[in-house]
């Protein structure tokens, strides 16, 4: 009868020993619209035709069909169910032995670890640990996804907009070309300046096509980062989103409503569970004992203890100590360095904003009333029409110039996102301008 309580008591204990049904993500980490989604489930994020794919429909498609990301939720699911089976209640081990000795002897056993029984309930301590490094380690890898899609949703925007500046300029070079080829044929125009409109054409021409493979490289590139094949149709926004107000103050960026970075606290998970661990090993190192209930022709209960001869568990809980201090040691350094890294996030961050915005109220403004002195000096016939023409390729390679403080403003805003999360990024401060945007302006003179 006690063996039947011993092991119906087993198996009660090892319902409440299940799986955890606890999220595989952590909450506070990711925006409320990632949430209802980040479930790993096979649906797909359709955007209806026509409909224009904004950066947060472009994290939603990624979110729902990118194998990656798919991947990340079924090794989620496979640690957590292992680590949980490492955790269980020890297996109780049934024994039938069938001696004839010199009689028919039956012998019925029943054993336990009964030391791995009673420390049972730290080994699940430990696993909850385990599953909170777990979880919060998906979390980083979803952020550090989710800034990848946005900033390749960024750096598709921007190329495509160049590309149709990049035309504008090839159209404006084409025409002051065709006019001063027109212009020599009459000897209103010498040689040198003829050919000089012929380069700056030709110049413009392997611009366009630049732009044309980094639009499509970029696009292709928004494409893998969303889980996306070859097949589907996306229409991009025509131009970035503008530039906010105001950039992140210093009060915002410390507020006390925002969570503890992620690289910080997975480094704490992992100091206590190295306590954990050093607390299992020292009881471990001391002895290990086994409990056996025999039924037969005499009947009994047997004990078996392991006994430390040699060292007496002294190395091994060195080590375990050892453990400790080195995740100790390892969670100081990850705050120092994740202090640093935020540090120059925001400083990238608020250097882009003020070129962006020099850009958007300084540079673009004057460029503009540029222009319209020339237009003015065009009519008054000060100038010529090359001069004029000269001055709209400038101006559309001001508006390119542009494009590019605003993409490496919102690149770096991805990256203060992420940082700030805990997941630090290098962002590129700038999107790489095309080769030789000043020839074709230059060339004029």
């Amino acid at each position: 009868m006690k063996p039947m309580l011993l092991t119906g008591s087993l198996l009660l204990l090892s319902g409440c020993a299940g799986i955890s049904s606890a999220p595989l993500t952590d909450a506070a980490y990711l925006p409320v619209s990632v949430q209802s989604h980040a479930t790993g489930t096979s649906s797909r994020f359709q955007i209806p035709a026509g409909q224009v794919l904004q950066q947060s429909d472009a994290v939603q498609m990624a979110l729902h069909q990118h194998p990656a990301i798919r991947a990340l939720f079924a090794d989620a699911e496979s640690g957590a169910a292992l680590r949980a089976k490492a955790a269980a209640l020890p297996v109780p081990v049934f024994g039938f032995e069938r001696v004839h000795a010199p009689e028919l002897e039956i012998v019925r056993s029943l054993s336990l670890g009964l030391w791995e029984l009673l420390l049972w309930p730290q080994r699940r301590q430990q696993e909850q640990a385990l599953q909170s490094q777990a979880r919060l380690q998906l979390t980083s890898e979803l952020v550090q996804k989710i800034a990848a899609v946005r900033m390749a949703w960024v750096d598709a925007v921007a190329a495509q907009e160049q590309w149709r500046y990049a035309i504008q300029v090839e159209q404006a070079a084409a025409a002051a070309s065709e006019l001063a080829e027109a212009m020599k044929a009459r000897g209103n125009l010498n040689a040198l300046k003829t050919l000089r409109h012929q380069q700056t054409a030709a110049e413009a021409r392997l611009l366009r096509t630049q732009a044309e493979l980094r639009a499509l490289a970029t696009r292709e590139a928004l494409l893998q980062a969303i889980g996306a094949d070859a097949e589907t149709r996306i229409q991009l926004p025509d131009r970035l989103p503008d530039l906010p107000q105001q950039a992140i103050s210093t009060d915002q960026l410390q507020g006390t409503e925002r969570p503890q970075r992620l690289d910080v606290r997975l480094a704490q998970e992992r100091w206590q569970a190295a306590r954990l661990q050093a607390g299992l090993s020292r009881v471990e190192s001391i002895a290990d004992i086994g409990l056996q209930a025999r039924r037969g022709s005499s009947q009994g209960w047997e004990v078996d203890i392991a006994l430390p001869l040699w060292d007496g568990g002294a190395l091994q809980r060195k080590a375990a100590e050892a453990s400790v201090e080195a995740a100790r040691q390892q969670a100081l350094a990850v705050t120092l360095q994740a202090a640093s890294e935020q540090r120059v996030t925001y400083a990238a961050y608020l250097q882009s904003y003020d070129a962006a915005r020099q850009h958007r109220d300084v540079l673009i403004p004057a460029r503009r009333k540029i222009s319209d002195e020339m237009l003015l000096r065009y009519n008054a016939m000060q100038i010529s029409v090359f001069e004029l023409l000269a001055d709209a390729r400038e101006q559309r390679m001001a508006v390119t110039a542009a494009i590019d403080a605003l993409a490496a403003f919102w690149r770096a805003d991805a990256a203060l996102q992420a940082s700030l999360t805990g997941v630090p990024l290098q962002a590129v401060q700038t999107i790489r301008p095309l080769a030789g945007t000043s020839t074709a302006s230059e060339a004029i003179h």
